[in-house]
């Protein structure tokens, strides 16, 4: 029994890896730009079509996910500058880009219904096999996920942390208007930080697609737990979203073997809902992406 639950929660922490690439995302794009994007899960399902697509192709895996990544990105990018920039300062941005982009959401999911189809796809991957650790198996496409991710993340922090850019978009999302006075160029700083947080779902859907499959529906499963993820780990707490994503991935995969699988996904909500009551700033609290003033 006991080694059936870690065996559980060793297989949550790839879907945790998952999950915190998609919500880390949409904490970014929600920090900079306090609007509710719909479609951000899209980028997923596109990134992952792209990559599967070229993987069936004959293209090395590696190649293929970088270039889903890329396309994710590029897309988030024409997103931000053609579509949300034109509405982010109108008193009404928060409504009027909420419609947009689930307009945006439906197009790009029935898009990738018409062009790609509904059956699902399959990567060739490049590692296969098991690792037995005593009376556990890691499989290895698990433990490249929890890798990737990991590494993802250990970039992205340094990344904020230490560099320019980084720095450049946290003034940007704490005080846009002080940010501009003091010479940040906030309209570039905020198409690349979309374009990354984009790319970063992207990422996360060639994972899941090499975990599982690829089909248009991929991104619209992840809607709802990034935006929970999101609400969950604290407004702008990127770390947070990592850590929260883990403990998710993890109970939904254990609530998974102690009970129907169909709960699932219930208990998770009943774990959201307890968590918004107890404590509404997040598990927590607000994180560096947090705006100060308005």
């Amino acid at each position: 029994m006991l080694s059936a639950l870690l065996q559980s929660a060793i297989d949550g922490l790839a879907l945790g890896a998952v999950y915190a690439l998609a919500a880390s995302g949409l904490g970014i794009v929600f920090g900079l730009f306090r609007v509710i994007n719909f479609a951000h899960t899209q980028y997923m399902m596109i990134g992952a079509i792209a990559a599967v697509a070229l993987d069936a192709m004959g293209v090395p895996y590696f190649i293929a996910l970088a270039a889903g990544v890329l396309v994710s990105a590029l897309l988030g990018a024409i997103t931000e500058r053609w579509l949300v920039r034109p509405l982010i300062d109108l008193p009404t941005a928060q409504v009027n880009t909420l419609f947009l982009t689930l307009g945006l959401a439906l197009v790009l999911e029935n898009g990738a219904l018409i062009i790609h189809g509904s059956q699902p796809h399959y990567f060739n991957l490049p590692v296969t096999g098991i690792f037995d650790v005593g009376p556990l198996v890691i499989t290895a496409d698990r433990l490249m996920t929890v890798v990737m991710a990991i590494v993802v993340f250990g970039v992205l922090y340094l990344l904020v942390t230490y560099s320019r850019f980084g720095k450049s978009v946290l003034a940007t999302a704490q005080n846009p208007e002080a940010a501009q006075v003091i010479g940040i160029p906030v309209n570039a700083v905020r198409l690349v930080a979309f374009a990354i947080g984009c790319g970063l779902a992207g990422l996360g859907g060639v994972l899941w697609g090499m975990l599982y499959s690829v089909t248009h529906v991929t991104g619209a499963q992840f809607l709802v737990i990034s935006f929970v993820l999101v609400v969950m780990s604290g407004p702008g707490n990127i770390t947070g979203i990592l850590l929260c994503s883990a403990i998710l991935g993890v109970s939904e995969n254990i609530a998974g073997f102690l009970f129907d699988p169909k709960w699932q996904r219930v208990l998770v909500m009943l774990l959201f809902i307890l968590v918004i009551v107890r404590r509404p700033q997040g598990l927590f609290g607000p994180g560096r992406f947090t705006r100060i003033s308005t």
